[in-house]
């Protein structure tokens, strides 16, 4: 029987970064990992929610404020046109003062303007107040993801991303059963008290701040090797402790300093996967959201549901897209990214383009449950890849410039969905809404499949050394 070496064996008396960071990579889950899986899945069930909310109160903000078709969507992009900015502002931010900073910060930001859209009355402000939701919404989801990929072990890192995807599951059933017993032939204003929920960060902001520990591999980055040493050998006492073992760890290159935008815009090999992956992100997001923000409204409008009967209906949906984190878990860490990612893009199309040319009710039901489920595997493995293919020095701002790339399909998607939802001439309607979406779905994910790295169950300094670290 081999002797479990001892604490003081395996920390080296003088720190070295990549040393640290080998030693963080080989760590079995430990109650540690648990405690920060469940802060940053009850940051993102608060996210979800604003993001979602407005999926479920187009209708009655519409009827509420006499609006039109079109100033809806562009409501709708305006959150996007927030996420978009948020999400280069919070990895640039969490590059230079730390992911956990920045996280507390974006948290308030967003909670304080889901505060805002709940008061504020008119058109102009609502975008306004939209905007700045998407800016800290984003900003912290970015950054979440940034630190699973960092801070979690290298085999299991997936798994935690569908772990962390729970809260989507468990937010979608609550805004479908808000949506379904609040709004249905209410008092007008009444969607406004939904907004007030998302103002709950301000209380996950503290125990963020208290519970979560900084990144190591950002310590690391900034030189402060002390720090990082002291946090891996405490997770190291906490394995000895539990008695599980800790395999030798395989040492990979130093990473360098942070990258600034310039930097990374004249890094041929970085900007090479920023472009390949944004652009299937990009996709996906548009393709999401032209078929899943105009949903409720096309239930409505085209098929001629009440309302009633098209929040019923969501709230279905919402249920049965609990099955995407399973569905996710099973998968994610045996199957390479990339590859999960198309096969999930091309069974997603399927159930889109049964939205939007069935006229039968059993179709539409089946599909647009099909529809959540998988779409949302597709994005859960995104959510896993896109901060693997960054190298640590510029992880936060290489995925927040390929989150905005992506959540510029987001922008789209609003102007886009009611332009092509509003042409009658053209006689597209709901149909043309999702054809295209299928279309973008299948159209981005090929791309990254064909020409994005390979990153799953390796270490991230594994993948910046064989895609990235060259430079010309």
């Amino acid at each position: 029987m081999t002797q479990q070496p001892t604490l003081t064996d395996r920390v080296s008396p003088r720190p070295h970064g990549p040393d640290i960071v080998a030693r963080l990579d080989r760590l079995p889950v430990l109650k540690p990992h648990i405690v920060w899986i469940a802060l940053i899945a009850v940051n993102l069930m608060i996210e979800y929610y604003d993001n979602g909310l407005f999926i479920y109160i187009a209708p009655a903000l519409q009827s509420d404020a006499n609006l039109t078709t079109g100033q809806i969507g562009t409501i709708g992009s305006a959150f996007f046109v927030g996420m978009l900015i948020g999400a280069l502002i919070g990895g640039r931010l969490a590059d230079r003062f730390g992911r956990r900073t920045v996280l507390v910060w974006a948290t308030v930001v967003y909670s304080l303007a889901s505060l805002m859209s709940a008061a504020l009355p008119e058109y102009s402000w609502m975008l306004l107040s939209r905007i700045i939701t998407g800016i800290g919404v984003q900003a912290a989801t970015s950054i979440l993801l940034v630190y699973i990929a960092e801070m979690f072990p290298a085999r299991s890192r997936g798994r935690f991303v569908a772990v962390a995807t729970i809260a989507f599951t468990v937010t979608a059933p609550v805004l479908g059963a808000l949506a379904l017993f609040l709004l249905p032939n209410s008092a007008p204003g009444t969607w406004r008290y939904l907004f007030l929920f998302g103002a709950i960060g301000l209380i996950i902001a503290p125990a963020i701040r208290f519970l979560l520990p900084e990144s190591v591999r950002w310590q690391v980055a900034q030189g402060d090797l002390d720090a990082a040493d002291k946090q891996v050998a405490d997770l190291e006492a906490h394995a000895v402790r539990a008695g599980k073992p800790l395999p030798e760890p395989i040492v990979r290159a130093e990473a360098g300093t942070n990258f600034t935008l310039r930097e990374l815009l004249r890094n041929r090999n970085i900007l090479r996967l920023v472009a390949i992956v944004g652009f299937g992100w990009f996709g996906a997001t548009l393709g999401l959201y032209m078929y899943q923000n105009w949903s409720v409204y096309v239930l409505i409008d085209s098929l001629h549901y009440s309302e009633s009967d098209a929040y019923s209906l969501q709230f279905v949906w919402s249920l049965v897209y609990a099955v995407t984190p399973l569905a996710t878990a099973l998968l994610i860490d045996r199957v390479e990214r990339k590859t999960l990612i198309l096969w999930s893009s091309l069974a997603s199309a399927l159930p889109i383009l049964a939205l939007g040319l069935a006229t039968s009710n059993l179709v539409v039901a089946i599909a647009g449950g099909a529809a959540g489920i998988l779409t949302g595997v597709v994005f859960s493995v995104y959510y896993a890849y896109i901060p693997e293919t960054m190298p640590t020095e510029a992880r936060g701002l290489g995925t927040g410039v390929i989150f905005s790339i992506g959540r510029f399909g987001g922008v789209v998607s609003g102007v886009l969905g009611a332009a092509i939802y509003s042409a009658d001439e053209w006689g597209l309607d709901r149909s043309g809404l999702m054809i295209g979406a299928a279309a973008v779905y299948v159209v981005s994910a090929l791309v990254v499949f064909g020409l994005g790295p390979k990153t799953a169950n390796r270490s991230l300094e594994e993948v910046s050394a064989n895609e990235l670290r060259t430079t010309d």
